[in-house]
């Protein structure tokens, strides 16, 4: 699971299946899908915050939690629905408030309380936390040279690993076209310096198409060092997993404060 944190962790993507007709809305009405998912994220942000400062010491980082804010928190599936159709809610309210058309309205209002919903289920359900977060990274560097590879596309992400196997969620898809006999190098584009401090190593993954990519190295490989694509090629290792799970279940005894 991705962190709370994480870049992008809701996009159009995770909204269309629910509105099909989402990105034809927003051009017709020059609505910033983006900045709806922002501010729709903050808003739930300030209310998570809220929720663990108020819990105490049932949150076992509650000291520190106002340093580290919601760095270790996790995206679990009820938190997920939350953003997505609190991201909704506000796409539809700008909507209506530009064009004051009713069936805006209603998909406003329903959306609306089906986030509240979300968040009270995401509350009956509990924040998850980990304790040592691996952020997900930013987009590997990718560089081309002289191999043996033929003509291809090719698509990377990276992740970082920590001393007991736990992975953070993909970054960024680095996808190039390469030519005939090349080769490709591949690093992590914080270097050494910006690894987190959790980070024991890092995994690549490699793969001709975006949705089968699979890991190229058997084992972590060393923060500051450069995988290259070795003369046989891309390797069916393991397929990625989806981020980190909670190391712990933060009750909240309450539901949401409304408004």
């Amino acid at each position: 699971m991705a962190l709370f944190t994480d870049a992008e962790i809701i996009t159009l993507d995770d909204l269309l299946p629910f509105e099909a007709s989402l990105v034809q809305v927003a051009s017709a009405h020059g609505i910033n899908v983006d900045q709806k998912i922002a501010l729709a994220t903050s808003a739930v942000s300030e209310k998570l915050l809220q929720l663990l400062l108020d819990t105490g010491v049932s949150d076992p980082q509650w000291f520190s939690r106002r340093v580290i804010g919601l760095s270790t928190v996790v995206v679990t599936s009820p938190l997920l629905q939350w953003l997505r159709l609190e991201s909704l809610s506000r796409f539809f309210a700008e909507a209506y408030n530009v064009q004051l058309n009713t069936r805006f309205q209603a998909k406003w209002k329903q959306y609306q309380e089906e986030s509240r919903s979300a968040a009270d289920q995401t509350m009956q359900a509990g924040i998850g936390i980990v304790f040592k977060p691996l952020p997900k990274p930013e987009m590997p560097m990718v560089s081309v040279q002289q191999g043996v590879a033929p003509a291809e596309s090719l698509f990377v992400q990276c992740s970082w690993i920590d001393s007991m196997g736990d992975e953070s969620a993909l970054s960024p898809v680095n996808g190039l076209l390469v030519n005939s006999l090349s080769s490709i190098s591949v690093q992590m584009a914080e270097g050494a310096l910006g690894a987190p401090p959790a980070a024991f190593g890092w995994n690549v993954y490699l793969g001709s198409s975006a949705n089968q990519i699979t890991c190229q190295n058997g084992n972590p490989l060393t923060i500051g060092s450069t995988w290259n694509l070795p003369a046989s090629g891309i390797m069916n290792g393991a397929s990625p997993g989806d981020g980190q799970s909670p190391d712990f279940i933060v009750p909240i005894s309450r539901q949401i404060r409304r408004g």
